[in-house]
């Protein structure tokens, strides 16, 4: 039966797992630290205080958001499915996430290995941090994770059958829905408020009709498409990393859509930490790093999902004797450039989302002065229009490129 748990009653429920106790010890009294700082659940670091190298991380959702509070109720089936994306990341990426302890759906909870020599990303790059291979690590778990799940690589019935298995994960598909496709763009109370800002917004935003219709489409594709099963909220946050080694965290927002929306909101994440560092003491230098990374992500992402499709082999979409091999190699040609715009559309989209919506990021909101806040929030807005409207002319990552270092020689407002 699920019950909350918290200082009090998590040790009883630890010492009832044997997985659990190999790792913490048999310590009736272990020292319990509630560390979450996300949107949604609460996440405690119990330690042996008599060995402090035996540490486990345990996470539970609660039937609220946890940003919020009781009075905006949700849904605790976001842990069933971070629980199943997590159990198969560990099968098909073991080294690029943590390992499960023990996994329990109807107490929607996780125990899992503790990450003390790494720290978010986010916050390392917010100080100006290089990470030699955090880079390549994010292009090889989105290759790793997203074609070994589309049906370029699964057969039909295997397929729907995973698919199956992250089909409800209805309320937090319906966050992402309002909170990046929809509240943004509009006035909402959801909205994050800066009067410079907000002004900005009203007169070039919520009046351009055809970017809103460029993020309508995007939120289409968001519904309608089914092409891997995606982290869906894979940032800049939800990075756990050092000099040698890079963790993905936080998957309860999984499930199957786009190919494109986990490439563009890393890329989003990037670009809104160069934005902070117009600013920030990394300037021009750190600006160069990030804007480097977004091509080390892309290129080891491209290379290695066109490596695994050459090693693929019959799935739901090909069979042997199909297509020529120069039909093959013209249809990844293709298909990686139209993928290349899809991930530049959903990283417009969601640079708008985390400058104007609720969830913004820690890089910009934690910058006290609201006129030099506003300022770069406006350079975010300005980069997120021009890359949805320049995505289609875009035919490989050198352009993108070109487009985001012209965009930072600007002089901003």
């Amino acid at each position: 039966m699920y019950k909350i748990l918290d200082r009090d009653t998590l040790p009883a429920y630890l010492a009832t797992i044997p997985e659990v106790v190999a790792v913490l010890g048999n310590e009736p009294d272990p020292d319990i630290l509630e560390i979450g700082d996300g949107n949604l659940n609460f996440v405690y670091r119990v330690t042996n205080p008599k060995d402090p190298s035996r540490v486990v991380i345990v996470k539970q959702a609660v039937p609220y958001l946890r940003m919020v509070g009781e009075e905006w109720p949700l849904g605790r089936d976001r842990m069933t499915y971070e629980i199943r994306a997590l159990q198969l990341y560990n099968e098909l990426v073991p080294d690029l996430v943590p390992t499960i302890y023990h996994a329990d759906e109807e107490m929607s909870t996780l125990v899992m290995e503790y990450l003390g020599d790494h720290i978010i990303l986010r916050f390392g790059m917010i100080d100006g941090v290089t990470y030699p291979h955090v880079a390549e690590h994010i292009g090889q778990f989105m290759a790793e994770t997203l074609f070994k799940t589309s049906a370029w690589s699964m057969p039909s019935e295997e397929r729907r059958q995973l698919m199956d298995r992250f089909t409800l994960n209805a309320e937090l598909c319906k966050l992402t829905e309002e909170f990046i496709f929809t509240f943004p763009y509009m006035e909402h109370d959801s909205n994050y408020s800066n009067p410079a800002t907000d002004q900005w917004a009203r007169e070039n935003i919520h009046t351009d009709t055809h970017y809103k219709l460029d993020v309508l489409a995007f939120k289409d594709l968001f519904v309608s498409k089914a092409d891997a099963l995606l982290h869906a909220d894979l940032h800049s946050g939800s990075l756990m990393v050092n000099q040698t080694e890079s963790y993905v965290i936080d998957m309860e927002f999984a499930y199957f859509g786009p190919f494109g929306f986990d490439v563009g909101k890393v890329i989003s994440n990037f670009l809104l930490c160069c934005t902070s560092h117009l600013h920030r003491p990394g300037g021009a230098d750190y600006r160069a790093w990030l804007i480097d990374q977004i091509d080390v992500i892309w290129t080891t992402f491209a290379t290695r999902f066109n490596a695994l499709w050459l090693e693929a082999g019959d799935s739901a979409m090909l069979i042997d004797g199909l297509l020529t091999a120069a039909e093959f190699e013209q249809l990844r040609e293709d298909f990686m450039v139209e993928l290349l715009r899809e991930s530049v559309g959903f990283a417009a989209c969601s640079m708008a989302r985390r400058t104007l919506g609720i969830a913004g990021v820690a890089d910009i909101r934690d910058i006290d002065d609201l006129d030099i806040r506003s300022t770069l929030e406006i350079s975010n807005l300005q980069l997120s229009k021009q890359l949805m409207n320049e995505r289609n002319a875009l035919s490989s990552i050198d352009d993108l490129l070109a487009l985001v270092r012209h965009h930072y020689e600007q002089p901003i407002l």
